[in-house]
Formats: structure tokens, sequence, C-alpha cells
């Protein structure tokens, strides 16, 4: 089985290009199946004696490690897929053999939200260093919030969707909506009057978020903008704009707004995709 083993690694590296943090993620799980099949039976495993009751075993042995179900799930998937291989590489084993593997179902977890106090110091410090950067995290970190916006719509916005006289910022997509910019307009304007103008390097560039290079920001810079500060104020590693998004939709339910109202504002499908934690 150990020689099987690398030989299926070899088959991921080249003939499936997988990536060297796959590789190892795969080689530690069926590395750990091999050991508890040949534990089971008091001797080394071998792959043409596989037998699905064996595996059977290894699955109920897996749930009884008190592993999270997505560990568990990605144990199963990892033994499957080399399970697959023997089959359709090697021709030693039958998809009855993995046909026992089956994941436990990855229990639906509700959004994580931030209180309102922890969203506008998320916006206030980078505010405070004064630069250009700081100044253009802070109007992100504001817009997101207020609108509600997913990444892409954040990145995607140019100047012409911002009117700091009104004080709105036009959510664009197949229902355009003017939203109101609250508490991201006073960290907008500053942006736009004294960071920006320290980014830009074409004057024709139209994206409202610029990079150091003075070129639209990507949604991956976006990404690492909320992350940044998020870990500098203690929020934690799993903020994301998606977080900002939701937080939005809690604190709209809890000053009474209805699930149509929020549907419309952030362009849902339904209603029924509003799902937040309490607080």
């Amino acid at each position: 089985m150990k020689a099987a083993i690398d030989r299926f690694l070899t088959y991921l590296k080249h003939e499936r290009g997988s990536a060297e943090n796959t590789l190892l993620a795969y080689s530690t799980d069926v590395r750990q199946f091999e050991q508890v099949l040949s534990a089971n039976t008091g001797s080394p495993a071998k792959p043409e004696e596989l037998k699905p009751t064996m595996v059977a075993n290894y699955a109920r042995w897996l749930e009884s490690q008190g592993y999270r179900p997505s560990t568990v799930s990605r144990k199963m998937a990892a033994s499957r897929a080399f399970l697959i291989y023997l089959e359709h590489q090697e021709g030693v084993v039958s998809s009855s053999t993995y046909a026992v593997l089956r994941p436990p179902p990855a229990p639906r977890t509700l959004p994580q939200t931030l209180s309102r106090e922890e969203i506008h110091r998320l916006v206030e410090v980078p505010a405070q260093t004064g630069t250009p950067r700081g100044l253009r995290d802070a109007a992100i970190l504001g817009l997101l919030y207020v609108g509600g916006l997913r990444a892409s719509e954040a990145v995607e916005s140019n100047l012409q969707d911002v009117d700091l006289e009104a004080g709105k910022f036009l959510r664009r997509g197949v229902d355009p909506v003017a939203l109101s910019l609250g508490m991201a307009l006073d960290p907008m304007q500053v942006y736009l009057r004294i960071g920006r103008p320290y980014l830009i390097k074409d004057e024709k560039e139209q994206a409202l978020f610029l990079n150091l290079r003075g070129k639209r920001l990507s949604r991956q810079g976006l990404w690492l903008v909320v992350k940044r500060w998020a870990a500098a104020e203690g929020l934690g590693l799993d903020i994301s704009p998606h977080t900002l998004r939701h937080s939005l939709i809690r604190h709209l339910l809890d000053d009474g707004t209805s699930k149509r109202d929020i549907q419309h504002m952030l362009g849902l499908s339904s209603p029924n995709a509003i799902r937040v934690t309490g607080q």
C-alpha cells in the first residue's frame, strides 16, 4: 500500500499538476488511511486485498476521533481519490470499495458579524494614519459596510459612482440603487481630496479605489485591506468583505428594516437569502 501511495502522489504531481500544499495534505491523509487499515488487520494493508468492510471500518474510526465534520470530509475525500486512482490507473479495486466513504454533511453556519462599535474602530484606525493608503483603506472599509457591497462591486466602482454633495453612492447592476454614504461620507471625502491624488498616476484613470501603482485595486488587494485592519484591531483572521456586508444586514434588521427593503438595497435575489447571527 505504501508503494501505491507513492505512485498516487507522483500521479497527482505530474499528471494532475497538483500544488505542493495539495500533495502534502493528500500525503498526510492517505498515509493515515493506510496506517488505520493496517492496524485494523494486524498486517500491512495491500491494495488488491481492500474490501468495502475495511474502508467502512476506517470511516467509522474517523467519525469516532472527534474531528470536525470538515476534517472528516477532507480525509474521506483524500482516501476516496486514492481508491479511485487504484481503480482507474492500477485496476486493483472496484467502485464498491470506496462507495462506503460518505462524508458527513457540512454544518450550515451563520455568517459572522461585527458590532457597530467594532465597525467604527475598523474605519477610524486606518484614517488616523494620515497616509494615502490609510485614507483609501478607511474609505474602502466604510463603503463596504454602508453599501453592503460585495468585493467585486467595490473594486469595480468608479469616480462617477460617488456624489459627495448628495452624500450618495450608486450601486450599479441590473437594478441600480443610490445608497446613502452615511458614516463613509467623511472618509470618502478625505480620500478623494487628499489620498487619491497621491495615488493617481494617470489622470484618465476612473477607478474609485487605486493601488499603490495608480491602477484599479484588485479584488485580492481589497480582501487584504480588510484582513490587514481587522488583524490590527484584533478582530480575528476570519473577517472579510462578507463580514461587513452581513454586519450591515444584522444592524438593519435590528433597526426594524424589512427583509424586502434589504433585498432591494443589496440586490439580493430573494429575502430568504438573508441569514445572520444574533448579537
